[in-house]
């Protein structure tokens, strides 16, 4: 009798505790390590200016690509930074998806809004 209840104490605490593991939440890739260290601001973009600031590497190029996939901006770095200031008056209203292309060669993708007055 002793011995069925030690197993069934031993299940009690032992199993939630397996659940739990099981069940937590993933650990971030390096993929959204990087993209969470991208800042685009102010997003949506009212005012013809966006600020794109990356602290874990060196941009190298910029492109904005609107919906259809058409490039509408180039923006190629000699020297590259962390952050950098593109001025948007020419870029119509909009939902773009902005490429950073860093100097190791690794690409990210954001969402940018365009909305000027």
């Amino acid at each position: 009798m002793k011995q069925y209840i030690l197993v069934l104490l031993f299940i009690a605490f032992t199993l939630p505790a397996l659940a739990q593991d099981s069940w937590s939440t993933p650990t971030k890739s390096a993929k959204d390590k990087l993209e969470a260290e991208l800042k685009i601001y102010p997003n949506p973009c009212k005012n013809s200016k966006v600020t794109i600031e990356f602290s874990a590497k060196e941009i190298s190029e910029i492109r904005l690509i609107n919906i259809t996939g058409k490039q509408v901006l180039l923006k190629k770095y000699h020297f590259a930074t962390h952050k950098t200031q593109l001025k948007l008056e020419d870029v119509p209203n909009g939902i773009y998806l902005i490429q950073i292309k860093t100097t190791d060669n690794k690409t990210t993708v954001k969402k940018l809004m365009v909305s000027k007055n």
